[in-house]
């Protein structure tokens, strides 16, 4: 089959139906959807079941709970299609027509097809435009190319569920994500970028990605910028291990942008020493990529050295 796609599911009852639903929708086909029971504890297991009872292409796989990483492995080694779209299972798509779309962006076979998204926000119940374009050179370009192009427009991003990935290229390079860590797609998606050749852009938004008081993507704490920090020291290291590849650089410049992230989150937060010691040794990667914030980010360091910056953001967050 075409696509096989992957639904992490823990506590999710009262999204998880419209999102099954937005994929049945579907006028494309030619799919599995495994839905991966983390051991939740509301009427979730039980809507799976029904799903799957009623479907024969609908699997659900009851586990034990071990985080959200570790549901999405779990549904790779259960998946058979040749592509592999890691949907969250509070989310949803914006159409009908999202898999027919995504197939004819595939027209060569591409190891990753990318694309768009909007926010929907419970707070307000609204929906949100989107505020990037995919309108770079694409034709001739390698994947990294691309990649790169797409950084310095603000127009890349790390997140599992806004593309669909061939499922050889998970699989013969054992990338999975990391079980226990913050910021996971982070992480995974380096490893996909470590090996992908060949990539396809769909510029419009597919997805609607919910924004839900409470959930683990509204809160940041210590461990947050500690995972946060870990996931720098790893890819620079990588990076900087051996030549300089296309594929690398497109890490490191997408890393520019992590390291503004993490000073955000240290002058957010009342963080230990050692966290401002390791931010301070990343400082060089602020010399890559010209996206608006990292531009931004390397005026402040190149006038206020990272303490002054930490308190400009520090007395910027207090005034708003």
């Amino acid at each position: 089959m075409r696509f096989s796609i992957i639904l992490p599911i823990y506590n999710v009852e009262k999204y998880l139906r419209p999102c099954i639903d937005s994929i049945l929708s579907q006028s494309f086909k030619d799919y599995e959807i495994i839905l991966v029971d983390d051991g939740a504890k509301d009427s979730s297991p039980q809507i799976c079941d029904e799903y799957s009872a009623k479907y024969d292409f609908i699997k659900t796989v009851h586990k034990l709970n071990g985080g959200l990483s570790d549901a999405r492995n779990v549904g790779l080694k259960h998946a058979q299609g040749e592509y592999i779209f890691f949907l969250d299972s509070d989310d949803y798509l914006i159409d009908g027509e999202v898999l027919s779309k995504i197939d004819k962006a595939l027209y060569a076979n591409q190891d990753v097809a990318a694309f768009k998204f909007i926010q929907w926000y419970e707070k307000s119940s609204t929906l949100s435009t989107c505020a990037f374009g995919y309108d770079v050179e694409t034709v001739g370009k390698s994947a990294a190319k691309i990649y790169l192009a797409l950084i310095d427009k603000d127009a890349y991003y790390n997140s599992a569920w806004s593309k669909v990935i061939k499922r050889s290229l998970l699989v013969d390079n054992n990338v999975e994500f990391e079980k226990g860590l913050l910021g996971e797609d982070n992480d995974w998606y380096y490893k996909v970028v470590a090996h992908v050749k060949t990539l396809a852009l769909i510029d419009e938004p597919l997805y609607v990605y919910r924004q839900r008081e409470g959930s683990i993507t509204k809160t940041y704490e210590n461990k947050n910028l500690e995972h946060l920090l870990c996931i720098i020291e790893k890819w620079t290291k990588y990076v900087n291990e051996g030549g300089l590849t296309e594929n690398k650089m497109v890490i490191r410049n997408s890393l520019a942008k992590q390291y503004c992230h993490a000073i955000i989150g240290y002058a957010s937060l009342e963080a230990p020493q050692k966290f401002y010691n390791k931010l301070k040794s990343f400082k060089y990667l602020l010399q890559f990529s010209n996206t608006p914030r990292v531009k931004t980010f390397r005026m402040m360091y190149r006038f206020l050295g990272l303490k002054g910056t930490i308190v400009l953001l520090r007395i910027a967050r207090k005034i708003r």
